[in-house]
């Protein structure tokens, strides 16, 4: 049975409950910046052919590097619910435990690397509605990741870019799911060895 928490306690679980999403993105935050101004940067310029090759290559180390973000947190989230729910049991005074704080939830997979891309949704809305040569410069060599893989074509609205942030989501999401799930096997297969370790003894 769930334990009803106060006003106070459901406010104290909102503001950890944000920190520990902002925590989780904010390595694929670095890691698209770090790319957009890298990598993808090399898409504004050259022979059409190197482009698109730079830009496939940059695409497959973005998606390789959310995946592994993705399935990291769905070990640590995994291994903060296991923890945490021996808490509970022993009846501890731990808040973190009491509030679930920081704990698997799918939706978490879908909504931490959303997060990640609030920087870019914001830059592409204004630059779609009211185009500027600051969004252009931004989306160019930030957020190449989603203005390139359109940009050889001709007359469409920037605001199709924002489509290139739901298989980013989904791709985290999917690593997140597949990292709890694996986390999970673990120490089910480590709390299975200990006791069989703990009845030999006994023996």
């Amino acid at each position: 049975m769930e334990l009803q928490l106060t006003k106070e306690e459901k406010n104290k679980k909102f503001w950890l409950e944000l920190k520990d999403l902002l925590a989780g993105a904010a390595f694929p935050v670095m890691l698209m910046l770090i790319f957009g101004a890298s990598i993808l940067s090399f898409c504004s310029a050259g022979e059409v052919p190197i482009r698109i090759l730079v830009l496939v290559i940059g695409e497959i180390m973005l998606a390789v590097a959310y995946f592994v973000f993705g399935r990291q947190n769905g070990v640590v989230a995994m291994r903060k619910t296991l923890s945490q729910s021996k808490k509970r049991e022993a009846f501890s005074d731990d808040l973190k435990s009491r509030l679930h704080t920081g704990e698997y939830a799918v939706w978490k997979g879908f909504v931490i690397p959303l997060i990640s891309c609030v920087p870019f949704i914001i830059f592409q809305i204004i630059g779609a509605a009211a185009p500027n040569t600051v969004c252009e410069f931004l989306l160019k060599y930030c957020f190449g990741w989603a203005f390139y893989p359109l940009s050889f074509i001709e007359g469409v609205s920037g605001f199709v870019n924002l489509v290139w942030v739901v298989p980013l989501c989904c791709l985290h999401a999917g690593a997140y799911v597949l990292g709890a799930a694996q986390e999970k096997k673990r120490q089910s297969e480590i709390s299975q060895a200990q006791d069989v370790k703990g009845k030999k003894k006994k023996k």
